[in-house]
């Protein structure tokens, strides 16, 4: 049989190369660094090795751009799944902030309350504001249901804010003290000349001195009199900003910029106080 001997030559030259091989193994692992066949290994990882560099910087693009399409969808997802979680996070923080500062104005009411206890207050939340510049008016969730009667004042820890005129079962209506037919018992806390205190639909007040020679001077703190009964007295209003003479026979110009900032406002207390009777200051409303 002519295949006979084809076969057996072809096993023995496998034996030969299995017998080298392994023979150049063990001396691969026996020899030292300085051995010739890892002598023979540097020489052509030497010569190789630039042409498998080149090769590789050739390629990685490519193998990049498969990775990159092979894995796409999976990135995608993430990448919804990590932006979920920016606007979530951002969501957290607003609300975080606005809580904190809710906090703050709701520990100030109350270290005012607490600073003051010889007023009773309700606190009260401003739902709604006049939409023109007529009249400057605001609507609180408190009413008669809560104890609050006509004319009770309404303050903040900055200051006085204004007054009730109007009051529903749960709810009721503040004149602002810049409201222009707002009007208000005032004092200078420095040399305690009284006045009243007229709303300009504006953002300050106009002080008219009772004493038309009286003393008032940059910075000096306005705060109420208590005369009239629609406020307490030494609830702080603002500081002068202004004092200027105007011609004869009129009335010296006092401006007074408040201390609240009634723009920023949600949150007051009103002061529980027996509602006046004086049929003069249901006139002046």
């Amino acid at each position: 049989m002519p295949g006979v001997p084809r076969v057996r030559r072809n096993r023995i030259i496998l034996v030969l190369i299995l017998i080298v091989c392994v023979t150049m193994i063990t001396v691969y692992a026996r020899e030292g660094d300085n051995g010739p066949l890892h002598k023979i290994q540097s020489f052509f990882t030497d010569i190789i090795t630039p042409f498998t560099s080149a090769l590789a910087k050739i390629f990685r693009p490519i193998r990049d751009g498969i990775m990159n399409i092979v894995h796409l969808p999976s990135l995608l997802q993430e990448k919804r799944e990590l932006e979920e979680q920016v606007v979530s996070l951002r969501r957290e923080a607003l609300e975080t902030r606005e809580l904190r500062q809710e906090l703050d104005r709701l520990k100030a009411l109350l270290r005012w309350s607490e600073e003051n206890p010889y007023k009773d207050t309700v606190g009260a939340e401003i739902v709604a504001q006049s939409p023109d510049n007529w009249r400057r008016l605001m609507i609180v969730n408190k009413g008669s249901s809560h104890g609050v009667k006509k004319y009770m004042s309404v303050v903040t820890d900055s200051g006085l804010v204004g007054r009730i005129i109007s009051v529903g079962s749960r709810s009721s209506v503040v004149q602002l003290i810049t409201d222009a037919q707002s009007a208000v018992g005032g004092r200078n806390s420095k040399t305690r000349e009284t006045g009243i205190l007229e709303g300009r639909n504006e953002s300050t007040l106009r002080f008219i001195p009772m004493n038309e020679d009286a003393v008032f001077k940059f910075g000096d703190m306005i705060v109420t009199s208590g005369m009239g009964g629609t406020c307490p007295p030494g609830i702080p209003v603002g500081k002068v900003t202004e004092v200027r003479r105007r011609g004869r026979g009129l009335t010296r110009l006092v401006i007074v910029k408040p201390f609240v900032q009634f723009s920023r406002l949600d949150k007051v207390l009103i002061i529980i106080t027996p509602e006046p009777e004086s049929a003069v200051l249901k006139e002046v409303q």
